[in-house]
């Protein structure tokens, strides 16, 4: 068996030709759609671990917001809590002094009523002695009959 040189360059050369083309046009494409293709999936690695990141962030800034709304909420509850017992109390202060003051009103009105009454029946008193003086001039009178005089006066006023 003897070696044809001659064919064994043609076909080494043939061969160099081939790998040449096939390299240029086949397996370079075919390497780059593999690294395109590697690339977006390491594009698509790397969002997801970027998306797990921010997820967790926004978890955290949730929880965190979720602690200053109830810290908040508390706060507001203590505030209107106590507003509510400084209106009652204000309410009541209020109620009070006005009660007071129905009361000092009510009892110098009395006082006024009861003056005028004493005012009223002292001037009754004066214009019935007054009457009765009137009564006893008019006629000349001695004790006995001045007695019964001034009985029935006053029988008729009802003192």
């Amino acid at each position: 068996m003897d070696i044809d040189w001659k064919i064994l360059i043609a076909q080494i050369i043939n061969f160099a030709i081939l790998f040449f083309i096939l390299k240029k046009f086949l397996y370079r494409p075919f390497f780059d759609l593999l690294e395109q293709r590697r690339k977006k999936i390491q594009a698509g690695i790397d969002n997801t671990i970027k998306a797990d990141e921010k997820l967790s962030k926004l978890k955290e800034i949730k929880v965190n917001m979720e602690k200053q709304n109830e810290r908040d909420r508390v706060s507001i509850l203590a505030k209107a809590q106590s507003e509510g017992k400084k209106r009652k109390n204000q309410i009541i202060k209020d109620a009070e002094d006005e009660k007071m003051a129905i009361l000092a009103k009510a009892k110098k009105e009395a006082e006024d009523i009861k003056q005028r009454e004493a005012d009223l029946t002292k001037k009754r008193i004066i214009d019935n002695a007054i009457l009765l003086t009137e009564e006893l001039l008019k006629e000349n009178i001695d004790k006995d009959k001045g007695k019964k005089i001034s009985e029935d006066f006053l029988s008729k006023i009802k003192i």
